[in-house]
């Protein structure tokens, strides 16, 4: 229970200056803490953006980590990025300082009811689907969190809000020791994030703790095709909904390009998909934890079909951008993951070319496998992951690795025919050579873009 006094200490260390760290640490100076924030770059990199909190009273910690304001606060909140296993937190966690994330940290703050979307794969598309569901049913609400505008942002901008529709990350979840959502959704769980985690057990018992505080009144959303996702639920507290293509006593399922919802305790539905603009199977999953999670909290069913039909998604993923010379062209730059490209790879019958590489996150490339014996012509393996990637791939299908994108993107072309689909969908991170997923997205997009109108010339 939230009680009046949370997370306002009388003196707090913020660690990470992004643009969560910055607006907790605004936060903190209006209600009056002492605050140090605290940023491993230097202030030139920052190019001004901290002169503001300085002059209101912030203490700039920049370049390195100082044990002694680890030790000497009430408090410390640190940004998703930041590792748990620092050395300076390790020993203030030992003498009994709460160590809490921005997520944890500003829904104290909060009394609003609150839907939380986790999972490795389809995230941000289910919680903007969601968002969507509850404006078009005149509700206000804040749509972020691990997307767009962090929590502690909304908050200090002030902005009205009938309930709150997060995006949670697994980070954000390892720093959360009371969030409970009254609607939870868990989506699926596959290898990610293995840098950071010491084993995918503790990386799926990290999407999981999710559901560990809710109460007997509150209601997870879980895909029941996951095969570990399933196996997890028998452990959730609260009121426990499945959705799932394939079993028919699901809460929520497809059948004949319908989706039919029973949730116990109100009234059984029916929308359709013909007029959906969301295509795939993963888009399928994606749409029934939606339409369950808003159908809890009361949006009616006319309001959800009417979402179904208009929302046409988010860039950069299984994104269609272009046929040239009978070739279709595709960007799942936001699949970042082993399992986010296999559920791409699901919704294609012709032949793939598939572009992945980027910085690796140390997974094994296996669950490929039988996609790309069934689906895949051929594989470009790019960026620093692109040897090891090459290494894993050969063996089922035709693989090389190239330095970067463009490179492999050229010889791509050279080998598609006629009725072939290129597809980026990396598996690993863009940071190797991107700020972003986006812009590794945008630059595949220009590539195809530049393609000349005329026929191929050989």
């Amino acid at each position: 229970m939230k009680t009046e006094g949370d997370s306002k200490p009388q003196k707090a260390l913020v660690v990470g200056m992004g643009i969560s760290g910055q607006s907790v640490c605004e936060l903190l100076l209006r209600q009056g803490g002492q605050v140090i924030a605290n940023d491993l770059r230097g202030r030139d990199q920052f190019k001004g953006a901290l002169d503001a909190l300085e002059e209101k009273g912030c203490v700039l910690r920049l370049g390195n980590h100082d044990l002694k304001d680890f030790l000497e606060a009430d408090q410390i909140i640190v940004s998703p990025g930041i590792p748990l296993d620092l050395e300076p937190l390790c020993k203030a966690r030992d003498r009994g300082i709460e160590i809490v994330g921005e997520l944890e940290w500003a829904w104290r703050q909060t009394n609003l009811p609150v839907v939380a979307v986790t999972g490795t794969n389809g995230k941000t598309t289910t919680t903007s689907l969601i968002g969507e569901m509850f404006k078009a049913a005149g509700r206000r609400v804040f749509v972020g969190g691990n997307i767009g505008t962090p929590l502690s942002r909304w908050i200090l901008d002030g902005e009205a809000a009938d309930l709150l529709v997060l995006e949670v990350s697994s980070f954000q979840l390892d720093t959360a020791s009371r969030f409970a959502p009254d609607v939870g959704v868990l989506l699926n769980i596959t290898e990610d994030h293995l840098d950071r985690y010491d084993s995918f057990d503790a990386y799926a018992d990290s999407k999981v703790s999710l559901f560990a505080r809710q109460n007997d009144s509150q209601v997870a959303v879980v895909n029941g095709d996951d095969a570990l996702c399933r196996e997890k639920a028998s452990k959730i507290p609260g009121r426990l909904l499945f959705c799932s293509r394939k079993d028919p006593q699901a809460h929520a399922r497809i059948e004949d390009h319908r989706v039919l919802v029973h949730v116990p305790w109100k009234e059984a539905f029916e929308l359709s998909l013909q007029n959906c603009q969301l295509q795939g199977i993963h888009n399928e999953e994606n749409i029934l934890a939606a339409v369950l999670a808003a159908s809890v909290l009361d949006v009616p069913p006319p309001i959800l079909q009417r979402v179904i039909d208009g929302y046409r998604g988010l860039p950069h993923r299984v994104e269609w951008v272009r046929s040239w010379n009978g070739i279709d062209f595709y960007d799942d730059s936001k699949g970042t993951n082993v399992g986010a490209v296999v559920k791409a790879l699901e919704n294609f019958v012709s032949p793939v070319l598939l572009l992945l590489g980027g910085r690796d996150k140390l997974g094994s490339y296996g669950p490929l496998a039988e996609a790309l014996k069934e689906k895949g012509k051929k594989a470009f393996a790019f960026g620093e992951a692109g040897p090891r990637i090459q290494k894993a791939l050969e063996k089922w299908v035709p693989t090389q690795s190239y330095p970067d994108l463009e490179a492999a993107f050229k010889d791509a072309i050279a080998s598609a025919e006629s009725g072939d689909v290129v597809l980026l969908s990396p598996a690993c991170s863009s940071f190797d050579q991107y700020s972003s997923y986006a812009q590794r997205g945008d630059h595949f997009k220009r590539l195809v873009r530049q393609l000349p109108d005329m026929a191929r010339v050989s």
